[in-house]
């Protein structure tokens, strides 16, 4: 089922929490609400589940108006970031709460319950933790509950809230895989929130980032991470050398800052982006080694320029080719650079006259 968000805006006394949000969401589709927190990715997940009211706009599901539509009748599943599992009840009964409680009119019979909960725990792989209560659960497997209970109800959307954010970074990664997989099995339109930019670009298949209420950029993971539509993107989805400078005509003086006839403007290098050479060549820099760093498969590289600190990924094998020391004169090369001018002058992509 569709999701289709129509100038949303709430205001929590004098602060914009969302500020008229437009965005679609085509059946089917995993989408991710990234961003730092109080930007306001759960808020807008809440209107969408009816769980909060939003002060101007609409949302609707599969074409129909649902702004109004109270939170129990909207079938929208929901997942909490703490689990919210029902200690006194057993694994089965806690996926089977939400059948239990529908109206007699439409609830399944006892044997209806019994089928589809136990399909939902083989689904999830936890059929054979059916007795046990939450408390004898490891994280991950509480939250794989969580997630099996809000799909018992058959709903037309599922929503996450940092559906990760309580588990230890190992079980993250296994989950969050997890789910990809299970999505791709039930094609139920989904929404996430989360704060983890590489859980975004792993799981989603588009990502919306957002910043101070507003929407930054939508896109495919790799739209998002290539091509950043703001400096606040360019920085949010990881790390990033900041380069001031100026812009002339076409080509933008980078690492030299100061005013210039067409005004000043900032470039982001991707530390992976940038080739550290022994000699000078075309468009380098020069620059100090200030650290190395050999972390897992990479080293990093710290290193002065003028008053900046650069900070360069490179594999193994390219730095024990290197053979870098600390106070060791080098150049750097970047290989991908992204100018963002000010309002002033001209933006260019590409970069040159490093």
């Amino acid at each position: 089922m569709s999701i289709e968000i129509r100038a949303i805006s709430k205001r929590f006394g004098s602060f914009v929490a969302l500020d008229d949000i437009n965005l679609q969401i085509p059946t089917g589709e995993l989408v991710a609400l990234l961003g730092p927190s109080g930007c306001g990715k759960t808020t807008l997940l809440r209107i969408i589940a009816g769980m909060e009211s939003a002060d101007a706009g609409q949302v609707l599901f599969a074409g129909e108006e649902a702004t109004h539509v109270h939170a129990r009748d909207r079938n929208v599943g929901f997942v909490f970031q703490h689990y919210a599992l029902f200690r006194h009840m057993s694994v089965f009964e806690n996926v089977a709460f939400g059948l239990r409680v529908k109206p007699r009119k439409v609830r399944p019979s006892a044997a209806e319950i019994r089928q589809r909960v136990n399909d939902l725990l083989k689904l999830v792989q936890l059929d054979w933790l059916a007795d046990r209560y939450p408390s004898q659960l490891s994280g991950g497997q509480r939250q794989r509950i969580a997630l099996a209970r809000a799909l018992a109800v058959e709903p037309r959307v599922l929503l996450l809230d940092e559906p990760f954010g309580a588990l230890d970074t190992r079980v993250r990664k296994e989950l969050r895989r997890w789910l990809r997989r299970l999505h791709d099995e039930m094609h139920i339109s989904s929404v996430f929130v989360t704060h983890d930019q590489e859980e975004a670009l792993e799981v989603a298949d588009r990502v919306v980032v957002m910043n101070r209420g507003r929407i930054e950029q939508i896109g495919s993971p790799d739209e998002v991470y290539s091509n950043p539509a703001s400096p606040f993107v360019y920085q949010f989805l990881g790390n990033v050398n900041v380069f001031h400078s100026r812009v002339h005509g076409d080509w933008a003086d980078v690492g030299r800052a100061g005013g210039g006839p067409e005004g000043e403007a900032t470039a982001y290098v991707r530390p992976h982006d940038i080739e550290i050479e022994h000699r000078p060549v075309v468009g380098s820099l020069e620059a100090t080694v200030q650290e190395v760093h050999p972390i897992g498969p990479l080293v990093r590289v710290e290193l002065a320029h003028a008053s900046e600190l650069i900070e360069v990924e490179l594999t193994r094998e390219r730095a024990t080719v290197l053979a870098l020391a600390e106070g060791q004169q080098v150049w750097l090369k970047p290989r991908q650079v992204r100018v963002f001018a000010a309002p002033s002058a001209a933006m260019e992509e590409g970069g040159s006259g490093i």
